[in-house]
């Protein structure tokens, strides 16, 4: 009788072992024991006993089903027998209910639930145990490569500052309809400006609104805009008054005014200082810019162009012309290749020939 009582002992299974002793459950708070029912002659505890592990149960009239991990365990009552995902396992004991709770073998505890979820909960010293996550590697600054520096783009060399003359409070000359030169000189410069933009000039304007700029702020304007660049074109435009019954077009250039007709165009377009306030740039540093305008390179220069905008505008304009004309002081213009031009209708000279 000795003998076989200790071969019976040898032939139970492991699980055996652990319940005759205290079982507990440590979610991460600390070990708790949970109770355990051995009068059937198989332990068995409640399912509720998991729910410090985050597991919910459900129950109906045939089975439990209880989810942990994000997965499902079903058990049926009176059946060994439980189903997780596509498997089915047998436990030592069936599944049944007792004064509402879900009774079934601690060998669901010991071995069923440690060996699923190794990564999650451990067995041992006859406690189910939650694995504490691994801590996370210290993690390392990424380092960002700054940016390659964006190279600045390439200056044009076809830059053309336009300057529609008078504005704001300086009208110019009133026309028998009352049309205000500084509205057609405005008209003109904008339309101007747009086609050299289609044709990829970089273009600036001393105003593109009715606003009176300063004369002597007009050539310092162009020379920030010049910005180092050997030469740009600077281009006036203006809607002259005249002698009685004068007709046709004229185009000037900044240089000695020659002929009394001359002086007085200067003496004309030079009257808008009279509407505005003193500038900073006005005394002797205009001198000074327009000594160095009235060198022999500047001067050529600006007369070959004023010859080319007064050829292309006989091309269409109805009325005689009237010549490439010298002008002293019209307009101070800055230290590069410039041309004052007289003509409401430039844009159609500068279409064909300038672009």
């Amino acid at each position: 009788m000795l003998l076989l009582f200790i071969l019976s002992v040898l032939l139970q299974p492991a699980a055996a072992w652990a319940q005759s002793a205290a079982l507990a459950i440590d979610a991460g708070a600390g070990a708790q024991v949970i109770d355990v029912d051995r009068g059937r002659g198989n332990a068995v505890f409640s399912l509720l006993a998991l729910k410090p592990l985050g597991a919910s149960l459900e129950t109906d009239a045939r089975a439990a089903r209880l989810t942990i991990f994000n997965e499902t365990i079903t058990f049926e009552f009176g059946s060994p027998f439980l189903r997780a995902g596509r498997e089915t396992l047998q436990l030592a004991a069936p599944a049944r209910r007792s004064n509402g709770a879900v009774l079934v073998s601690t060998q669901f505890l010991t071995e069923f639930l440690p060996q699923r979820y190794p990564t999650r909960l451990s067995f041992k010293d006859n406690v189910l145990q939650a694995r504490r996550p691994a801590p996370a590697p210290p993690t390392r600054a990424r380092v960002v490569p700054a940016p390659a520096p964006t190279p600045a783009p390439a200056k044009s060399d076809r830059v053309v500052i336009i300057d529609a003359g008078h504005g704001g409070k300086d009208p110019g000359k009133i026309g028998p309809n009352g049309l205000a030169e500084k509205n057609v000189t405005l008209t003109v410069a904008n339309k101007l400006a747009g086609l050299l933009r289609e044709r990829g000039y970089e273009v600036h304007m001393t105003r593109s609104s009715d606003t009176l700029i300063a004369l002597a702020d007009r050539p310092r304007l162009a020379n920030q805009w010049k910005n180092g660049r050997p030469a740009v074109l600077f281009v006036s435009i203006h809607a002259n008054a005249g002698v009685a019954r004068a007709q046709g077009f004229e185009t000037y250039f900044l240089s000695e005014a020659r002929t009394e007709d001359e002086r007085r165009v200067a003496e004309m377009e030079n009257s808008a200082v009279a509407f505005e306030e003193r500038s900073a740039a006005q005394g002797p540093a205009i001198e000074q810019l327009l000594t160095g305008l009235r060198n022999d390179y500047y001067q050529h220069a600006s007369n070959d162009f004023a010859e080319v905008i007064q050829r292309e505008l006989a091309a269409f304009h109805p009325g005689p012309s009237r010549g490439v004309r010298p002008e002293r002081d019209q307009m101070p213009t800055p230290a590069s290749k410039s041309a004052t031009v007289s003509a409401a209708r430039l844009t159609r000279a500068v279409r064909r020939r300038l672009i």
